[in-house]
């Protein structure tokens, strides 16, 4: 299949907007020289440079882009203290009145006044000048625009992952994040997460129970419920004027931008991106080399269906160089079966774990003559062992008698008997009562309020290298060859 380059800028250009000037593909990397000249510091809103530094103080925030994964946000930052909302940007009014109720609803702790209501990103910045952080969920062409011009005004900014639909566009924001002094935190949550810190720093790091990691395996299996066409909504229509000032050739790209690759990255960038990324952090590493698999299986736009330019189904395969020997990740996200939705797994000599935001996947397994019980003892535990099931019927209690074996169950039987022994299972020992995001929006409010960029827990530089790690699997596809990374494909 004839899949498009994601090394380099594809994103359109719109006009009649000054939004236009970052998507034009020959002004884009000019932008860089534009904003470090100083031309729109001018601008720079010196309340919020001016803003104190003080853990505690609350933070006046804006959401930038209102559908699906700005009101996850959203929801996810109603317990997180610190927050202010004032105003939300969105160029769609169903989207507008979605969020602006959820905020007066939902988060109407965090509002204090109206919520200020703009369609263009620039005059929202130009109008209000108190806002010091702004949260980004469009879709992911305008994440390096929108970022870049947040940062070039003196503004704290969370955006959602990937970084952008091209590596072109994923640097300009590493760029963004060295030449403005802005907190500057990309949306891979799991970096917050505490049952993902616990087993990356307690279990793999400080205490070795895996032992020597040779394998990990990701998925995310969606069904076909999930990906239907997205039409208009009565009522709710986008002139096209506005639609071509923001960057989209119609309604229906706009409604179903995933599905283009000059909006998004396809599937293996929507929900892969947290998984693959899961790879790289876990071991503080990048790989060598990728091979991945791939291609436009289902969706083709036949009988009803959406048509993806980018592959809805995809396997990867990458290997990783560690101190203790090489380790191979392998990958999938598939869309056209929702078998055993998402999770990951680390696969060692001593012990295995399974890992996912859901509570469903939350075991390790200790190999046999691997003692884990020191781990699971005390206040904080960093395992746990898993709760006896209930027995209500006699017959699930154990027998106090031998069960006739039939007559295949000789010693010639047992002679080719390959299967290892049972491992024991654990849980891991710390849980998250919160929403997903939660943790990470704190953790970002928490780097604004006092002005540290070292609290962050995902900035810009790591944030890019998992990018890179997503889009070049397009590549291989594309060529059908090993994808080999060098030094330079991370470099920042």
């Amino acid at each position: 299949m004839n899949i498009p380059s994601l090394s380099s800028n594809t994103e359109p250009s719109g006009s009649g907007s000054s939004l236009s000037r970052y998507m034009d593909r020959r002004n884009f990397l000019r932008t860089g020289a534009y904003f470090a000249g100083g031309s729109l510091l001018l601008n720079t809103s010196k309340s919020a440079i001016a803003q104190a530094s003080e853990s505690g103080r609350t933070i006046k925030c804006a959401l930038v882009g209102c559908g699906a994964q700005g009101n996850a946000i959203r929801i996810a930052s109603k317990d997180v203290p610190g927050i202010q909302w004032v105003a939300i940007c969105d160029i769609w009014k169903f989207s507008i009145a979605k969020t602006r109720g959820g905020m007066l609803g939902e988060n109407k702790a965090q509002v204090d006044g109206e919520i200020k209501i703009y369609e263009d990103l620039e005059e929202m910045l130009d109008k209000e000048p108190s806002i010091e952080a702004v949260f980004i969920a469009t879709p992911d062409f305008l994440h390096a625009p929108h970022s870049r011009i947040a940062l070039s005004r003196g503004k704290s900014v969370y955006c959602e992952k990937m970084m952008s639909n091209t590596i072109e566009g994923a640097y300009d924001m590493v760029k963004a994040g060295k030449e403005f002094s802005g907190i500057f935190q990309i949306g891979h949550q799991r970096h917050s997460n505490p049952r993902y810190i616990n087993l990356r720093e307690n279990v793999i790091k400080k205490h070795n129970l895996l032992g020597r990691v040779t394998h990990l395996y990701g998925q995310w299996n969606r069904g076909v419920s999930a990906s239907q066409p997205q039409g208009v909504v009565k009522g709710y229509e986008i002139p096209q004027e506005v639609l071509t000032k923001y960057g989209y050739s119609n309604i229906d790209e706009f409604r179903n931008w995933r599905s283009f690759a000059k909006y998004g990255g396809g599937p293996l960038s929507d929900l892969g991106a947290h998984q693959i990324d899961m790879f790289n952090w876990m071991y503080e590493t990048t790989p060598t080399s990728l091979v991945a698999v791939g291609g436009v299986d289902y969706y083709d736009g036949s009988e009803g269906r959406l048509k993806f330019e980018l592959p809805d189904n995809v396997m990867c395969m990458y290997e990783y160089k560690l101190p203790t020997g090489t380790m191979r990740a392998y990958y999938q996200v598939l869309t056209t079966t929702g078998s055993q939705g998402f999770y990951e797994k680390h696969m060692g000599v001593q012990g295995s774990a399974i890992i996912s935001e859901t509570p469903n996947y939350n075991q390790l397994y200790a190999e046999p003559g691997n003692d884990w019980e020191a781990f699971g003892e005390g206040e904080n535990p960093i395992i746990t062992k898993p709760a006896e099931a209930v027995k209500n019927k006699f017959w699930e209690h154990p027998r106090t008698w031998d069960k006739p074996k039939p007559p295949s169950y000789g010693e010639v039987s047992f002679a080719d008997v390959r299967e290892s022994a049972a491992p024991t299972q654990w849980n891991l020992g710390v849980t998250l009562k919160r929403y997903a995001h939660s943790p990470h929006v704190q953790n970002f409010i928490e780097a604004v309020q006092t002005k540290n960029p070292a609290h962050l827990t995902c900035n810009v530089n790591d944030a890019y290298k998992a990018c890179v790690t997503v889009l070049r699997a397009y590549d291989s596809i594309r060529t059908g060859s090993k994808y080999v990374f060098t030094p330079e494909d991370f470099a920042v």
